[in-house]
């Protein structure tokens, strides 16, 4: 590595592993819910990352910076006009800190194979620290998040996209490797189901399944994924809250597609806002799903700002020029990354369905929950799209792999 690579790299880690632990962190602004704190350091680090990349790491024409650049006018207009201008401002700046400094961070600094290497063993490092303190928490005080000061989607979040890490091991022709990589993801399966959250119990079953339907999994894998997740979820099932399978739970988030659209139609341009309430919008509208009445939903709606779902939130909160212009930034990242699934080029250090099961599985996940709005998960979900190669393999990468004893044939666990 070169001084300014380590340089850069001293800063990303340290970001990662406040993001990961939310630890240290401090309450900068009173009364404001933006992490302002994490996205100081994201901010930080984006900042070092540009001022110390290397001469032409980032070219001011390309599409992935002028669609960078877009957005960031965008969410930044929409905030200074919104309807609470300093505190959906504080949001906007949390969401493209974490955001742009994930992805542009992984362009500048995650291209070589090295690189690469050192993000899967931190990504290791902070999921196991993840997974013993949520154990830790649960075992004394009946609490994944008693010693990480999560929400628990966020939480769930953060450990489904760190388990692209483990599931690189999982492409290892060493044993001992292999079995860690398995072993990993077995006790993050088993924090799913202890988060009570039983949306993150099922979303990588269906995402799996999906897969071998596809063809991008051997069906024999599936078996075992689904014997092994069988197993974890009968062993915690008591933990797991099974009534949200009910017609009346999903009440307010089925709602939130009509009402959602309602605003939107009144504030296409620019959107609300962030962090404007949307109960003022409820005065000439009646719900529509039958397990819920408009008073109900009135409640709901003022206790829970955002729609628990990102592109609602951001159809509503920005506006649709912002969200339909994220949404094709998005899926040409994912078809370019889909169509590597089934051709893996030479040379790629990660095997595309590494970071395609956790970007899918989030992608799922950000169904039920902002999770973009918290700078974690949006740092983690944006370093893995930057991962995505843009043009050309590394040419280093095939050479390494090798080294290390890595298959990336048809014949790995994943392929």
């Amino acid at each position: 590595m070169t001084r300014s690579e380590k340089f850069i790299w001293i800063f990303f880690a340290a970001t990662s592993c406040q993001l990961a632990l939310q630890h240290p962190s401090f309450l900068l602004v009173a009364g404001e819910r933006a992490n302002l704190f994490s996205g100081l350091l994201c901010f930080l680090t984006l900042l070092v990352a540009v001022v110390f990349s290397k001469r032409g790491a980032i070219n001011p024409r390309s599409p992935e910076f002028l669609i960078s650049a877009a957005l960031a006018v965008i969410a930044g207009i929409s905030g200074l006009f919104s309807l609470t201008p300093l505190s959906s401002s504080f949001r906007v700046f949390v969401l493209l800190a974490s955001g742009l400094g994930g992805f542009w961070c992984a362009r500048i600094l995650l291209q070589t194979p090295e690189n690469q290497r050192r993000l899967q063993w931190l990504g290791l490092v902070l999921l196991s620290a993840m997974v013993f303190l949520s154990l830790v928490g649960y075992l004394t005080a009946g609490n994944i998040a008693r010693f990480l000061p999560y929400h628990s989607h966020s939480l769930t979040n953060v450990m489904l996209l760190l388990s692209f890490a483990p599931l690189a091991l999982l492409d290892h022709k060493s044993r001992p490797l292999m079995v860690m990589g398995i072993i990993l993801l077995g006790l993050s399966y088993i924090i799913l189901c202890l988060s009570e959250r039983i949306s993150v119990v099922f979303i990588p079953l269906g995402v799996f399944l999906v897969g071998a339907v596809w063809g991008a999994l051997r069906w024999k894998y599936l078996v075992f994924i689904c014997l092994v997740m069988a197993l974890v979820v009968g062993v915690f099932h008591q933990k797991i809250i099974w009534h949200k399978f009910s017609m009346a739970y999903p009440a307010y988030r089925v709602e939130n597609f009509p009402f959602s659209w309602s605003i939107v139609k009144q504030h296409p341009g620019l959107g609300i806002g962030l962090r404007t309430p949307r109960e003022n919008f409820m005065q000439d509208y009646q719900p529509s799903y039958p397990a819920i009445t408009k008073e109900e939903f009135t409640r709901v709606a003022r206790d829970i700002v955002t729609a628990d779902n990102q592109f609602l939130t951001f159809m509503v909160g920005l506006g649709l020029p912002f969200t339909l212009t994220y949404l094709a930034a998005l899926g040409i990242l994912l078809a370019r990354l889909m169509g590597m699934a089934f051709k893996p080029p030479v040379g790629l250090f990660f095997h595309p369905l590494v970071l395609l099961f956790p970007l899918t599985v989030a992608l799922v996940h950000f169904q039920l929950f902002d999770g973009l709005l918290f700078p974690q998960s949006c740092w983690f979900f944006h370093l893995l799209l930057g991962l995505i190669p843009s043009g050309k393999v590394h040419p280093a990468a095939a050479e390494l792999r090798a080294r290390e004893s890595l298959s990336c044939g048809s014949k790995t666990p994943i392929g």
